[in-house]
Parts: structure tokens; sequence; C-alpha cells
């Protein structure tokens, strides 16, 4: 679409959650590599006397996307007879909703969406089509005002185009992220063109990798009524060719809804457009992975992951950036490959180390943390179930007042701009230090002023510090700190709700559906204690004194695993360990 038609929602999309809510549901299974989505729009004739015949031959799945509109109703040379689209149905692939008449959906004419659904529903029924679940925008025109109809008609995946991150005209996109991108607004990842070549198709495919599903728009091959997108069928059957021989899963929309479970929408569509945005401006990879540069760096964090998070290899070439082929061989070299998770001996400290990044250490609200900073995060396992962790987040982010205005000095990850990105200034990443069961990391921002992390595992505690030392020549005021532990990998534990909490500062603590396990985190100076349903995690958040140039101000926390029913027992005991004074 020339005039992409996009806004902001004036309020952020609320997502109430049940107390009941079953984790394993909201919890998407990784997403291999080389996964691809391929759509057809319009209702063009060659869709069953072309597409269908190819796709059959290749063994490809794909979402033909339907609509009435043009001369669909009396031209039959150019487009398909409902008999023919029934027959797709028959076939296997996916009918979806591609409104009655063709209506490039604005906010002024969203009251028009109902009836549009409608006339092509009422077809698919007459013609024992199930009822569509999915959702091509026409012209690639959206508007979220559309979201609610879009929901009450049953769709629950909706296909855009590559804007507004590319122009109409580049038929560029970028791949679907899942849990970034809203399932209403699913990126193509290439618009296929006249002009297409098969190097387009490799540029739009090659970004599915690393969590990414490539999703592919196609129109008529040919395509006569709308030549401006139309394919040439030689160059359509190199594209099958190439998917075919490089090992590309081809399917289509509906097969890729388990990767996008309900209820795991992004708060703000916008988020991520905006962050791809960005990108393209400064000219910048949006890739996460941090390449081993060792060959014992290799061997110990393939263990980390394979082993102890027991990563998939798609999830270890997204921490990595090795291919598939790389992560197996390395996998056999150091003999690690279905190696089991080790026990842990009675009385040995805590099993702590890194977290490797390669999957996202939340469940939902994941707009709210793009490209997270694996130098922030490690892992606990549970002393109750072997392979379940916790990730804690130390520090998530550092808040201060420069001049008076509130700023984020520090920020592990991609949401909000911090203080140096609004200067364009970069800091530099990190990563921990790691011997035996200690981790320490230190970094240094563009002002001079350091900051650093510790954490060191002992049988029945992890303890953590946090340090900053003014390096400037201003005094450090109002540095509240976000420290979050992460309980997506803790089974027991990691439910969508804030009923299975306990919050009393410096305390917060999370319980098992029992009620007698217990997940305990605590900071010295603390500000508030607070849980986010939506993540699932824990805050303790404490502040920093403030630092005049040349000080060094330190925080102490813990986290501790309880067994029990009597919490506030618990907190009694810990407070009389007194826990916050410095060994």
């Amino acid at each position: 679409m020339k005039n992409a038609r996009w806004q902001l929602l004036a309020g952020i999309v609320c997502i109430v959650f049940s107390v009941n809510a079953a984790p394993a549901q909201l919890i998407p299974p990784p997403v291999p590599d080389k996964l691809v989505v391929m759509t057809f729009d319009d209702s063009v004739a060659s869709h069953f006397t072309v597409v269908r015949p190819l796709l059959k031959e290749h063994g490809f799945g794909a979402t033909f996307f339907i609509t009435e509109g043009f001369d669909f109703k009396t031209n039959k040379n150019d487009y398909m007879t409902w008999e023919q689209i029934a027959q797709l149905h028959r076939d296997g692939f996916e009918i979806g909703n591609h409104t009655g008449s063709h209506l490039a959906i604005k906010d002024e004419n969203v009251d028009r969406l109902a009836d549009e659904l409608m006339q092509i529903a009422r077809q698919c029924d007459k013609h024992g089509i199930p009822q569509p679940t999915s959702f091509a925008w026409p012209g690639n025109s959206f508007t979220a005002e559309a979201f609610d109809v879009l929901q009450q008609h049953g769709i629950t995946l909706a296909r855009r185009g590559g804007a507004p991150e590319y122009d109409y005209d580049a038929g560029k996109g970028f791949a679907l992220e899942p849990g970034l991108d809203h399932p209403l607004l699913i990126p193509s990842a290439g618009d296929a063109r006249p002009s297409w070549e098969l190097a387009d198709l490799i540029r739009a495919v090659q970004q599915a990798r690393h969590g990414r599903i490539a999703v592919l728009q196609f129109h008529g091959v040919p395509d006569r009524a709308h030549p401006w997108v139309n394919t040439d069928r030689d160059k359509f059957v190199a594209f099958l060719h190439y998917l075919k021989k490089e090992n590309y899963r081809v399917v289509a929309l509906r097969d890729i809804s388990k990767f996008v479970p309900k209820g795991t929408a992004p708060r703000s569509w916008k988020g991520v457009i905006d962050d791809r945005l960005a990108a393209i401006k400064a000219g910048r990879s949006r890739d996460n992975f941090r390449a081993p540069q060792t060959d014992q760096g290799i061997k110990r964090w393939l263990e980390n992951m394979a082993v102890y998070h027991q990563f998939t290899t798609a999830e270890i070439s997204a921490a990595t950036g090795m291919s598939a082929n790389q992560v197996q061989a390395a996998l056999d070299q150091h003999q690690l490959a279905g190696r089991a998770f080790p026990s842990r001996r009675k009385g040995d400290p805590l099993r702590m180390m890194p977290y490797p990044g390669g999957r996202h250490p939340r469940i939902g609200f994941r707009d709210g943390m793009i490209r997270p900073q694996r130098e922030t995060k490690f892992s606990v396992f549970l002393p109750w179930s072997e392979g379940d962790y916790i990730v804690a987040d130390i520090p998530e982010a550092i808040w201060f007042e420069p001049q008076g205005k509130r700023s984020l000095l520090f920020l592990g990850h991609t949401h909000i701009p911090t203080y140096w990105d609004q200067q364009n200034q970069r800091v530099a990443p990190a990563e921990w230090s790691w011997k035996d069961d200690r981790l320490e990391v230190t970094r240094r921002l563009p002002n001079g002023v350091k900051f650093g992390a510790a954490a060191e595992a002992k049988p029945d505690t992890i303890e953590m510090r946090l340090w900053i030392e003014n390096g400037s020549d201003q005094r450090l005021t109002g540095m509240r700190v976000q420290n979050c532990v992460m309980l997506r990998g803790a089974n027991e534990f990691n439910q969508l709700t804030r009923d299975n909490k306990v919050l009393e500062p410096p305390y917060a603590a999370c319980r098992n559906p029992q009620g007698d396990r217990w997940v305990i985190t605590a900071w010295s100076q603390i500000s508030r204690a607070w849980g986010n349903d939506s993540c699932p995690c824990l805050h303790a958040d404490p502040q920093f004194p403030d630092c005049d140039p040349g000080k060094r101000q330190e925080l102490v926390g813990r986290i501790w695993f309880y067994e029990g029913k009597d919490i506030r027992g618990e907190f009694r005991r810990l407070n009389a360990s007194k826990w916050w004074e410095r060994k």
C-alpha cells in the first residue's frame, strides 16, 4: 500500500489473565529455522490452475485469501469459482478472509468491516469451508481500530504487508517475530512483484531463523487483472525449487498459530515497528546473538544451553549465531548431545550460571523487553525440579535525575530510550566473569560512571550485590533500580496472575499452586516490591543513596527458595538473619 494507514492505540490494550491460566498453553514451542508461510491474495484464477498443482508437487502448504471484489462475480477468466476455492480447501490448503469487496480498511470505514467479513464467511459455509481464522489486510492498509471486529469474527492471525518499515514499492519486509509482532499485524517478509528475482526471495526467506518466521505474499501466477503484482510462472517455479532444495518448511498461516499463542499479544503493536525503523535509520542489525570466541568457550556455553537450559538447536543458533549444522557438530565434538541434566547433591551450592539468550526469558509483554542483554541476566535452577529455573535481571534498569529530570542511566534491553540513546551515544556490551559459583560484571558509561553486579551461589541462597562508582563531575541523584526475577522457566510459579504473590518490602515472594513452595527475593534500601502478572516476574526494587563525584554506593540482595506455608514466619526468620549486612 502506498499510503500505509497505522496509528498508535489511544490506550494500552490490557489483557486480563485468569488465576488458573495454564502457562504451558501460553509458552510457545521454539520456532524452528527455515519456517516459511506462503500466502496468495485476491482469488486469482491461476491460484487453482497454476499454483495449486505446483504446491502439491512440492508438498508445500499455503493460505489463499479470498475476496469477491473487483469483477470476481462476472470475470471467471481471471478469478476462481467458489467450487475451485472449495477444492483448494479439500486439498488441505487454508482459505482465509480478504473481505467481500477488497475494502482497504481505514479508521473511517471500520464500521463496514463486519459485513465485509460475513460476506466471505457465508460463502465459506455454503461451500463446506470452515470459517476463516486468518485474514489479510486488503491493499495492505491497516488500522488498530479494526482489531476488535476481527477478533469478534474469529480472526486470530492477520497478515499485513512490508510497510511501514519499507515503502510499498520495495516489496521488502521483516520476518514475523512472535511475541513482538501483534498477531493481527503479521508482517510480510517479501511481497512479490513482476521485478522479483530469486535474490529477492532469498533475502526474504533467509530471515527465517533465530526465532523468526518468513511470511511471503503473492498474488497471481500470472495475474492478468493486476499486472503490478504479477509473478511469472517460470520465476515462481524457480522460487519453489529453491525452497525445496534448501529444506525450507512451507506452511499455511494457520499452521504457525502454536508459535503465537492467544493471550500473549504485545501491549503495544507499535513497539517492534518503531524498533525496526530505528534500526533501518541507523543502519544496524537487529540480531542479538553472541558468538563464542574460543573452543573452550563454545563448550561451556553449549553445556549451559543444551544440558542445563535444554535449548533446541534453533535456540542455540539464536544465542550464538552458529548455523544448525555448526551447532550439531559442536555438540557431537564435545559429547554434549543428549546428555542428561546433572543431579545436585545435598549441601552443594544452588546451581547458577549466566543466562545465554536465544530464548526470551518472558512469557508475555515481550515488547517491553526487545533484545534483552544477557550480561545483566543469570539463571538459578530450582532446588526441587531438575531443569526448572528463574532468571534474575540485575539491574534491569537504573534511573537517575540529571538536572532534576528523570531519565534512564541504563536499561538491560530495548524498550524506552536511555539517556545515552537520546545523545546518540553507545554503551559497549559486556560479559559475565564466570568462575565456579560466582558471577561478576562491570559496565562503564560514557560519562565515566561505572556500575557492576555480582552473584554468589550458596547452598540456601544467592547472595547478590550491586555497586556504582561516580566517575563523573556531577552528583548522581534519584538512582532507583529495577531488579527483576523472571519466572517463565519455573513451571510451578509461572501462572499469569498476581494472586500467587506476597509483596511486603523488602520481600517479594511467589508461591506454587499448593502454597508450600516459594521463590523469594529482597534488596536493601528497598523502594518498591511488586509483581508483573503478564511476564510473570517479581520485583524488589531498591534505590542507591545519592553519590558524589569520586564516591561509591552499594546495595545487597538475596534470592531464597522456601518450603512451607508460613511465608510471613519465613520473612521474620530472614529478618533475624540480618542478610542485608555486608559480610
